[in-house]
């Protein structure tokens, strides 16, 4: 399984010099815990997370400062979306994070995998696994 096979909604993402608070609301009403920062461009220079907010919000700073200044820019976690899922669980757990950034060979934001969608198909998979193999045909 491909790591953009577990993508399983649309990406949350803003423009690099959003103020932070537009991706706080949008957080809010995705019920998500990370927004993707993209360029002019569309690539990926980074996220915003809950942490990140909070983070900025304990030292003063001000809602109406852009995203770039609040996220984490550059070095984010982030794999190929033809990559194996057991990249993305390995750096999850390397990492200690709890988002992966899913980008095409464009470098273009494909989708974000948290760790409940992760977690969901390993579930998933484990009650395949319980389950008795069934014949397709009776003869």
């Amino acid at each position: 399984m491909n790591a953009v096979e577990l993508v399983k909604r649309e990406p949350i993402y803003v423009k690099k010099g959003t103020p932070a608070i537009e991706a706080v609301r949008l957080m809010s009403k995705a019920n998500t815990g990370l927004v993707v920062v993209v360029g002019d461009d569309e690539k990926v220079l980074g996220v915003v997370s809950e942490r990140d907010i909070i983070r900025a919000l304990a030292n003063g700073v001000d809602p109406s400062t852009p995203v770039d200044e609040v996220g984490t820019m550059g070095s984010i976690v982030k794999v190929h979306e033809k990559d194996p899922v057991i990249k993305v669980a390995a750096l999850m757990a390397e990492r200690n994070v709890r988002h992966v950034v899913v980008v095409g060979d464009d470098e273009k934001l494909r989708g974000v995998i948290s760790i409940r969608d992760l977690l969901r198909e390993y579930e998933a998979l484990k009650e395949l696994a319980r389950k008795p193999l069934v014949p397709l045909t009776t003869e």
